[in-house]
């Protein structure tokens, strides 16, 4: 339960599980002292109708803003005025790239994207063109949502359990390899640089 101040009210937001796990990545990955496009009290935004973002999506990019992870992940954010980095730019943009791939090879290219069920919604890059997705299993509550990864104009879709911050803190802690990623990832030093 996080309290939210505005104005003179108090507003209680039940943040779910995955938003605790902020909390664990904040001690691997500081904070910016001075976030770019923070969300902290803005209005947040649907996906799509009555699809809202996951808590620790929310709880990531209020704290972190825009930027580039370990200098080689960059998190979607719907706040940013960069087209590069928006999540609402992005999303249109990459589902129309992988619908466009499906159509040209049903057999060789067979994602499965929003709004089919378990579909793919793009959440980030990184520097070698892999995309991170959200893994939409239950269209009803986004705190249930995994995390995917599909590398560089590759067929196969790489799966993960977890949220989005359990996913980058097992990420930056080495648990979690990523079979697209760089063997020397993640490097020594882990920072967050705003962009």
């Amino acid at each position: 339960m996080i309290d939210v101040q505005a104005g003179l009210n108090t507003v209680h937001i039940n943040i779910g599980t995955h938003a605790m796990l902020i909390n664990k990545l904040v001690t691997i990955l500081a904070v910016p002292f001075v976030s770019s496009d923070s969300g902290k009290g803005m209005k947040w935004p649907m996906i799509e109708n009555g699809l809202p973002f996951p808590s620790d999506y929310i709880e990531f990019i209020n704290e972190y803003g825009s930027g580039r992870i370990a200098d080689f992940i960059v998190i979607f954010n719907p706040f940013s005025k960069n087209e590069d980095v928006n999540f609402f730019e992005q999303y249109k943009f990459i589902l129309e790239d992988l619908n466009y791939l499906i159509k040209s090879d049903k057999d060789y290219y067979n994602y499965q994207l929003y709004p089919k069920d378990n579909g793919l919604i793009p959440l980030g890059v990184t520097d070698n063109g892999d995309y991170l997705f959200w893994v939409v299993n239950s269209k009803d509550n986004s705190e249930l949502w995994t995390v995917a990864i599909i590398a560089a104009r590759s067929p196969e879709v790489e799966y993960f359990d977890g949220g989005l911050t359990y996913f980058l803190e097992g990420l930056l802690k080495n648990k979690i390899k990523c079979k697209s990623f760089p063997d020397d990832f993640p490097p020594p030093v882990v920072k967050f640089e705003s962009i």
